[in-house]
């Protein structure tokens, strides 16, 4: 019975690892929007040619992302291949491990597998290309499983591997692991506080001093300067929350826009759903003194993790992510649920159907229309094959919101660009919202961003306060590289970047509807 019980086992985790894999691979090659589909792309390529985010390359994202996928460049090639892969493993895992912490917790193994299904339906799927706040969001939800199992088992094992995972998601996207680190300490420390476990609380002191330690070090093996990595990664994105919030005039847009009755309520109800589910009845077993310390923790856990998540959601710009939510919130509701004494069993049915359609619900509108790519309006079977680009991107189905009406014009345009920059034999810097040039090239285009928004949201603007740190690298960029020409692609000019730049005169030239030159020249 063991054996049988433990092959099932396997076969189940098998299945699911098919599943969730396969599923993130397919939709990550229907359709792109460039600015975001390759943000990680070249900037992953520098890495292996010596270039790294923060010294050489202005990101305000968490560089995890980058340095995985370099690790994948090296493994299966500089390849459109290695970069789906890369986010379908991490789709992979996250739901393999939701599904282990499920049949750990005594779960019907049809319902766990179930649930496990849903969530990685609807996990990385939505972006299926690597993405930091995806990243970010899927290491959190692996830190929140991790700290439930130390919850329950007390394990001194679990305790030891939680901070690096907490700082793998912090240092993929300081959102939303900032929220869900902040609740997991703030929780821990109650448990320390409770339980007088003092032995504990040195494992994690230690464990996290260790991997403080192996952060410093790599960063001075790899000579990234601390005072950028802080001006880069804490004190712009910093800016930027602070103007959302107080609707700076700085900001793309304020918070208060975002906290709309449509929004909060209408946008995420079958969250707020499951959340008000868990909290009616934590507060009524509370009351009624029926709830164990154990099942307060973790419901207090999910409760507070899903309402910080939705408030991040709407403090960032990005389509929404965080359907995934639904079926692991339910997940832990149903457990809650079977282990209270006098638990109904139609309740159970009704919350597995609500699963159930929202599945069905958010996979036609994210994953088959590719909402989160803004491609729900683009008819994806006029894509074309963005191996007629360069061999590179074989597999890639490729239309964009840019060209929407036109995907061969677009493949056709940035065919040409490819070309022209090969014969270009300057020292020469390209600035794109197409980020995958260094990598069809294999050459150092000297990449200055990951992304190029004009707005005080990628980069400081003569308005910001930190308008001479990126000035001051931009003019870095120019000089210790002897750039002699830069090219720009889709519609920025390097006219945009003249108040950066100090004495810098060119010559320019249209070499397609896309591609711009600019000769670099003594000024006069």
């Amino acid at each position: 019975m063991n054996k049988i019980f433990i092959n099932s086992r396997i076969f189940s985790i098998f299945t699911i690892f098919l599943f969730s894999f396969f599923f993130n691979y397919y939709y990550a090659n229907l359709g792109v929007s460039p600015m975001d589909t390759f943000a990680f792309f070249d900037t992953a390529y520098n890495i292996t040619i010596g270039r790294h985010p923060f010294k050489d390359i202005w990101v305000t994202t968490g560089p995890v992302v980058d340095y995985i996928q370099a690790i994948f460049f090296q493994i299966f090639g500089l390849n459109w291949l290695s970069y789906i892969i890369h986010g379908s493993l991490i789709n992979s895992v996250v739901t393999i491990f939701f599904y282990k912490i499920l049949l750990d917790q005594k779960l019907e193994k049809k319902f766990s597998f179930c649930y496990a299904i849903f969530f990685g339906l609807l996990c990385y799927t939505v972006s299926g290309t690597p993405f930091a706040y995806i990243h970010s969001y899927a290491f959190s939800i692996i830190s929140i499983l991790i700290f439930i199992k130390y919850i329950q088992s007390d394990s001194k094992i679990y305790l030891s591997i939680l901070p690096p995972v907490m700082v793998l998601a912090f240092l993929s996207m300081q959102n939303p692991s900032t929220f869900i680190n902040l609740i997991i300490i703030s929780i821990l420390i109650t448990i320390f506080l409770k339980k007088r476990q003092k032995e504990n609380v040195k494992i994690f002191i230690l464990s996290s001093f260790a991997t403080s330690i192996f952060l410093i070090i790599f960063f001075l093996i790899n000579e990234i300067p601390l005072k950028n990595f802080f001006q880069q990664y804490f004190l712009f994105p910093l800016s930027m929350g602070e103007g959302r919030i107080l609707g700076n005039e700085l900001a793309h847009f304020s918070l208060s826009d975002r906290f709309t009755i449509r929004n909060i309520i209408g946008h995420f109800k079958f969250i707020n759903f499951f959340i008000l589910i868990l909290t009616f009845f934590t507060i009524k077993d509370l009351m009624n003194k029926k709830i164990s310390l154990e099942f307060l923790f973790i419901n207090v856990l999910l409760i507070l993790c899903g309402i910080f998540l939705i408030f991040n959601q709407l403090l960032t710009s990005n389509q929404t992510y965080i359907f995934s939510l639904i079926p692991f919130l339910a997940a832990f509701t149903h457990l809650y649920l079977i282990k209270r004494n006098n638990f109904n069993k139609k309740i159970i049915l009704v919350l597995f159907a609500v699963v159930c359609f929202c599945a069905a619900k958010y996979h036609l509108t994210y994953n088959e229309a590719r909402k989160f790519m803004d491609l729900q309006n683009v008819n994806l079977k006029n894509s074309v094959e963005a191996s007629n680009i360069d061999y590179k991107l074989k597999g890639l189905k490729w239309i964009s919101p840019n060209f929407s009406d036109n995907a061969e014009e677009e493949v056709k345009l940035l065919k040409e660009v490819v070309n022209h920059l090969k014969k270009e034999k300057k020292n020469k810097m390209l600035i794109s919202h197409y980020q995958f040039f260094s990598v069809l090239t294999e050459e150092n285009l000297n990449t200055l961003n990951r992304w190029y928004t004009h707005d005080n949201n990628s980069y400081p603007l003569s308005n910001h306060k930190y308008f001479e740190l990126y000035k001051s690298h931009i003019n870095n960029s120019f000089s210790s590289n002897k750039i002699e020409v830069v090219f720009t692609t889709g519609n920025l000019k390097l006219e945009n970047f003249d108040i950066f730049l100090e004495e810098t005169c060119y010559n320019k030239t249209k070499i397609n509807k896309i591609l711009f030159k600019y000769e670099i020249k003594k000024c006069t």
